[in-house]
């Protein structure tokens, strides 16, 4: 029996959690991604709820899948794992972990001031950490859902639990089976993430930089087995012309509800590295410019523009992209807190002049 009063999560003790469990699984989201997976950051409480939740998958799939991959992308801690549990091993996280659950709120928020506290927390993230190979098999359960949701779900779930080096033998024949459903794949959602899975893997995309969807060439360029070749670049900038059009595949668990064209546009700023290659895709992500901080539209293609900060002796392309920033009325807002952050992180000025006289 689990005395959820000895554990808490990201709002305190956790004895709220134990009613949370007592329902419906598919009433449970909102605690689930609030208390136990909070902002990415895992709790004592979260690997008690991460089993708990594996074990009624069949209850509410696509939510109990959903909450396994965040959690495993959550504590993905690869070689670092002994060394970070060796340093659990010597402090007394248990004993803090009694205190805390016992103080009051002004008490509780006073002693994460020291290092204990946050080793409470990496015990938590290990403990998830060493539960992930045993996930496999239920999740691989549902790999051929009828449900093309929970199909998709499914193998993001797995995709993830497989960063683990104690997983991978536990689903043989998986990138044979993936490949095969990938090119089965009727809908191009579907077809799209099982291509991204299958990349993820380790295994070959090249042949879905042929499928006649712009989508799936483009969800098979952005995998890792792909990062240098130059037809998969191709086909991001090709993409990255029309940004928002890859946004069709915000359905797909692995983008977390956040707009596609973010990982697109990371991904290929990551790899194209000759701004004069991607400053029609720069002009292209203008319309969704700073409206979040750092920009994740416009500010990988800055970093790339300008790496050395404000430049003396500009590019034509440099210039011609600070023209087009200064033209642009609503990116100037006197109140536009996120130009500012962005501008400054990059070391380049928040002052419309400088970029009207740059261009």
């Amino acid at each position: 029996m689990t005395d959820w009063s000895r554990l808490f999560h990201a709002y305190g003790t956790a004895t709220d959690t134990a009613g949370v469990l007592a329902g419906p699984l598919a009433a449970a989201g909102d605690h689930l991604w609030s208390a136990i997976l909070h902002q990415g950051s895992v709790w004592p409480a979260t690997p008690l709820v991460l089993r708990a939740v594996a074990a009624r998958l069949p209850e509410a799939p696509v939510l109990g899948l959903s909450f396994v991959r965040d959690v495993a992308s959550a504590v993905r801690m690869g070689s670092g794992a002994e060394e970070l549990r060796a340093r659990v091993a010597a402090a007394p996280t248990e004993a803090w972990t009694v205190a805390y659950a016992a103080a009051d709120e002004d008490d509780q928020v006073d002693r994460w001031g020291d290092e204990t506290g946050d080793l409470v927390l990496a015990e938590a993230a290990l403990d998830c950490w060493d539960l992930l190979p045993g996930l496999v098999a239920p999740v691989a359960d549902f790999l051929e859902d009828p449900d093309g949701q929970v199909r998709a779900h499914a193998w993001a779930a797995v995709t993830a639990l497989l960063a683990h080096p104690d997983a991978a033998d536990r689903a043989p024949g998986l990138l044979p089976r993936l490949a095969r459903l990938a090119a089965a794949a009727e809908s191009v959602e579907e077809r799209a993430s099982l291509v991204m899975d299958l990349g993820g893997l380790g295994g070959d995309p090249a042949p879905f930089l042929a499928d006649p969807s712009p989508l799936v060439r483009c969800a098979a360029a952005m995998t890792p087995p792909l990062a240098d070749a130059p037809a998969a670049h191709e086909e991001l900038l090709r993409m990255a012309a029309t940004p928002t059009g890859f946004d069709a595949l915000a359905g797909l668990p692995r983008f977390g509800g956040e707009p596609p064209r973010w990982t697109l546009v990371a991904v290929l700023c990551d790899r194209v590295r000759d701004f004069s290659r991607l400053y029609g895709a720069s002009l292209a992500a203008l319309p969704q410019a700073f409206r979040l901080a750092p920009c994740p539209d416009l500010g990988p293609y800055l970093k790339v523009a300008f790496p050395a900060g404000w430049p003396d002796g500009p590019t034509e392309e440099q210039r011609g992209l600070a023209r087009e920033v200064a033209a642009r009325e609503e990116l100037w807002g006197p109140i536009n807190g996120n130009r500012r952050i962005t501008l400054g992180g990059l070391g380049l000025p928040d002052d419309r002049e400088a970029w009207r006289a740059l261009g």
